[in-house]
C-alpha cells in the first residue's frame, strides 16, 4: 500500500510539473476551466473575497511558502516579507513563479524539493501554502502538518488557502487530463472546515477556518 501511494504521489508530481505552462488557466477561467459567463463571474467573486481575506493575514518577517506553484500567492506575499523562502517540487512551476514576480524574484530564495520528504532546517516567522492540503492523502496529512509545525516558530503565523467541502469525499483520487490529452492520477481531497481545523489543532496550531462560497476556505492562525 505504501509503495502504491508513493507511486501515486510521484505521478502527481509529474502532473503538476507538466501542467506548469497551463496551470494559470484555472485562475483565468479559460479552456477546461471556462464555466461560461455566469459561472466564471461567480468563481471570480468568491476568489476576490478569498484574496481580500488572505491579504489581511499578518504575514511578516521571515516567511516560508510551500507548494508555491506559479506564484499567484507568492506575488501577494513578496512585498510584505523581510525574507521569503519558496519551495515547490516542480522546477517548471518555480520558473513561472520567477517570471510572475519579475524583479522581486531576485530577493526570493527558491528551492526545488519533494514536500512529502522535505524536512525544515530552521524555523520561520510564518508559513503559507495554497491549494496543497487537498493534495495530501489522509494517511499522511497528520505527519505532514507536524513537519509544517516544526518549520514555524512558537507564536508564528500559518495561512492555508484550500478547497473546501461540506462532507469528506468517498475517494481521494481522481484523474486529471492535460490540454494535450495526457492523463494522470492525483490526490484530490478537499476537507470540511471542521476537519481542517481539527488537523491543524492536532499538529499544534490554533487556527480559524473561514469559507468563501462552496469552493474555497482559508485557515489562519498561529503555532501554539
Amino acid at each position: 500500500m505504501a509503495d502504491d501511494l508513493d507511486a501515486l504521489l510521484s505521478e502527481q508530481r509529474r502532473y503538476y510539473d507538466q501542467r506548469a505552462g497551463e496551470y494559470d488557466e484555472a485562475y483565468t477561467r479559460t479552456r477546461a476551466h471556462d464555466r461560461g459567463p455566469d459561472g466564471n463571474a461567480e468563481w471570480r467573486r468568491e476568489m476576490e473575497r478569498l484574496t481580500v481575506a488572505f491579504d489581511a493575514v499578518p504575514l511578516a518577517g521571515d516567511v516560508l511558502e510551500l507548494a508555491a506553484g506559479t506564484g499567484t500567492w507568492t506575488a501577494r506575499i513578496a512585498g510584505r516579507a523581510s525574507s521569503l523562502t519558496v519551495i515547490d517540487a516542480s522546477a517548471a512551476m518555480l520558473d513561472a513563479n520567477r517570471d510572475r514576480l519579475g524583479a522581486l524574484a531576485a530577493s526570493v530564495d527558491y528551492r526545488v524539493a519533494d514536500l512529502f520528504v522535505w524536512e525544515p532546517e530552521r524555523e520561520w516567522d510564518a508559513c503559507v501554502f495554497g491549494f496543497f492540503l487537498c493534495k495530501v492523502p489522509d494517511s499522511r496529512v497528520d505527519g505532514w502538518l507536524r513537519v509544517v509545525a516544526s518549520a514555524v516558530r512558537a507564536g508564528g503565523a500559518v495561512c492555508c488557502v484550500d478547497k473546501t467541502a461540506t462532507v469528506e469525499p468517498d475517494i481521494e483520487t481522481e484523474e486529471r487530463v492535460l490540454n494535450d490529452g495526457r492523463r494522470f492520477r492525483i490526490i484530490d481531497h478537499p476537507r470540511p472546515p471542521g476537519r481542517v481545523a481539527e488537523l491543524f489543532e492536532t499538529a499544534g496550531f490554533d487556527v480559524r477556518v473561514e469559507t468563501f462560497g462552496p469552493r474555497f476556505c482559508l485557515a489562519r492562525g498561529i503555532r501554539a
